[in-house]
């Protein structure tokens, strides 16, 4: 299934958080990759979810490490971004799937990946020889400066894989921390939600 069309069906209840997350993982890590232009493709090796349930929705879920949402870095309401927004922030690139109707904020950080020059037909060697970079802010360099003047030549390309849909098991997400409120405290939020693909890559 499309990705786009699984992140407009997305259904959160309590109780199904993870198997949610591990479908939209299977999808965005096997079938599809970001095209840059003519220039790059960008396969994602592991993705970080995040979700945060605005006040008055009916998910039960708090997340304040959320960047776009209500109180964290502006004041009053924070527009719900459309489906399958590429929102850029300090920590590197999301895939937003946010619903405006069920109040709740939700993303996928892109935390490692490797990049595919179209030119050369080859993957560039990220850091020390190594196919994939976990450098998630590292994106910058090849995401930046290609969407100008409106023009939206970062866009999802689906692309089912032959490739077994099988998953490392899951891990908490890194340098994420546990909330009393909106104060961070120095214990590690433990909840399994980070998802890397155990298949490689495939062209």
């Amino acid at each position: 299934m499309k990705l786009r069309t699984i992140l407009e069906n997305v259904f959160f209840t309590s109780t199904n958080i993870e198997e949610t997350f591990e479908e939209i993982a299977k999808t965005m890590l096997y079938d599809g990759y970001l095209k840059v232009r003519n220039e790059y493709r960008v396969y994602i090796k592991t993705v970080e979810f995040y979700l945060h349930a605005e006040e008055g929705s009916p998910l039960n879920v708090s997340d304040p490490i959320v960047y776009h949402r209500n109180g964290k870095l502006h004041s009053g309401n924070v527009p719900y971004f459309p489906i399958m927004t590429l929102h850029a922030h300090v920590s590197g690139f999301d895939i937003t799937f946010e619903n405006e109707a069920l109040k709740y904020r939700a993303s996928a950080l892109i935390r490692k990946y490797a990049i595919f020059d179209e030119k050369s037909k080859c993957f560039i060697e990220t850091k020390e020889g190594y196919k994939y970079d976990d450098r998630s802010t590292y994106l910058y360099n090849y995401l930046n400066g290609f969407s100008v003047n409106g023009n939206n030549d970062i866009i999802w390309v689906d692309q089912v894989s032959s490739a077994k849909h099988e998953l490392n098991p899951p891990t908490p997400r890194r340098n994420v921390f546990e909330y009393v409120g909106e104060e961070k405290t120095n214990k590690k939020d433990m909840r399994l939600w980070s998802y890397s693909r155990k298949n490689e890559i495939e062209v």
